[in-house]
């Protein structure tokens, strides 16, 4: 029986650690923070918060590292998803589309929740924000920023 490959996240697969060279890390790293930068932008624009920059440069760097953990806390929870149910059901075709999708919904939802709560305690904790907007920034962060191309079915 072949043994198939799972591809969890365009941005951020957990097996980019094992198969990856160091560079790819050099173009993932940036990415997520330029994602992450431009969602926090166009929050405090639709929010019309005053000081932008100056909310950017306290919180920008606890964003960028909340969300990746974030994400990589999600991925570990698709993996062993998929390891439970492998083990449970052999024959479960995890690449294909409904597996692939329902698999990896508890861990986007989990980095999502996570991106939301972390930023929520530590992200804005110097930046002179009321709870208000400070929950509003969260929320967009954690819907925007959570790795939604996880569900996304691709085979390898």
């Amino acid at each position: 029986m072949k043994k198939t490959v799972r591809f969890n996240n365009i941005l951020f697969p957990i097996w980019l650690f094992w198969l990856l060279p160091t560079y790819v890390w050099l173009i993932i790293l940036p990415a997520n923070f330029v994602i992450d930068s431009l969602v926090l932008v166009l929050a405090m624009n639709v929010l019309r918060l005053e000081n932008k920059l100056s909310i950017w440069k306290h919180s920008i760097l606890k964003v960028w590292i909340i969300g990746f953990v974030s994400d990589f806390i999600g991925a570990a929870a698709i993996f062993g998803i998929m390891l439970v149910l492998d083990s449970l059901i052999p024959r479960f075709n995890t690449m294909l589309f409904p597996g692939t999708t329902l698999i990896s919904l508890p861990g986007v939802a989990l980095a999502g929740v996570l991106i939301y709560f972390l930023n929520r305690r530590f992200s804005f904790t110097k930046c002179g924000l009321s709870a208000a907007q400070v929950h509003k920034l969260c929320l967009a962060l954690a819907v925007f920023t959570a790795p939604h191309a996880m569900m996304i079915p691709l085979y390898g």
